[in-house]
């Protein structure tokens, strides 16, 4: 009987888990283009998520993978960094400047500037594109997410989004639903995020799935956790691993996966 009991609890405990990593039902396969280069096409010269990096990665066929974030003025720009510290070399935040200020900030000593992400979907102009949502889990992410979709929603080509910000990504699921949407993770721990233990692990195991329901999962390139292997077997659902680096593991990867998010593939 005690055997019984412990068995019927393990079965509980497993259906639930299987409930909270549940991906969407699958209404895609794959992405348009196996290659997503990460940020743009960036290097030797030619700063991240610049009309440049859009343009050569365009150029190459690569689909792009660019991030979004708001200025203060609440314009949608192109900018992975909440600060613009490491890129522009000032200490302080994107959402603390309007972008006609962002303007006056020449991108790692380059010519290029802060784009508009309108001004980024017109030089892509029909190639594949994810766009990922930064919300720095910080304050409602709905203004965000509303000026987003209604940028997107006139794109030429394949665009989805995705982000770390489960909340984010629910959103889209319950306003824009026919947008493809990505649930971004790794293996969090407290040691390489600023997530509470408890944040970390749901995170890295994906039961914030329960409120994304994503049609994909953007993985760490060789990460792995409890959760993300048990979703990969039952549900079976499309995986892109981010950032694939260098000629080798690019291909490695490439043999797995539909499509990869990369960086130097020259290298």
């Amino acid at each position: 009987m005690i055997i019984g009991c412990i068995i019927g609890i393990l079965t509980i405990m497993f259906l639930i888990v299987l409930y909270l990593i549940k991906p969407n039902q699958k209404r895609i396969e794959a992405l348009p283009v196996r290659l997503f280069a990460h940020r743009g096409l960036h290097g030797k010269g030619i700063p991240e998520n610049t009309l440049k990096a859009f343009r050569m990665a365009s150029e190459r066929n690569f689909g792009v993978e660019l991030d979004v974030r708001f200025t203060l003025d609440k314009k949608v720009v192109v900018f992975h960094d909440d600060s613009l510290k490491r890129l522009c070399g000032r200490d302080i935040k994107v959402d603390e400047l309007t972008y006609d200020a962002l303007q006056s900030c020449n991108i790692a000593g380059s010519d290029e500037k802060i784009p508009l992400l309108t001004e980024a979907l017109e030089v892509l102009n029909g190639v594949p594109v994810i766009c990922e949502i930064k919300s720095d889990n910080k304050g409602p992410i709905e203004e965000l997410c509303v000026a987003v979709s209604d940028i997107i929603k006139k794109y030429n080509g394949f665009i989805c989004i995705e982000s770390f910000d489960p909340f984010v990504v629910r959103w889209f699921r319950k306003n824009r639903p026919e947008v493809i949407r990505g649930q971004l993770s790794m293996r969090f721990t407290t040691e390489n995020s600023d997530l509470s233990p408890i944040k970390a692990f749901m995170m890295r195991n994906l039961f914030v799935n329960v409120f994304s329901r994503p049609d994909f999962i953007a993985y760490r390139y060789r990460d792995d956790s409890f959760g993300y292997f048990l979703c990969r077997c039952v549900f079976k659902p499309l995986c892109i691993p981010w950032t694939v680096k260098g000629k080798k593991d690019i291909t490695e990867a490439s043999g797995v996966y539909g499509s990869v998010i990369f960086e130097e593939i020259d290298a």
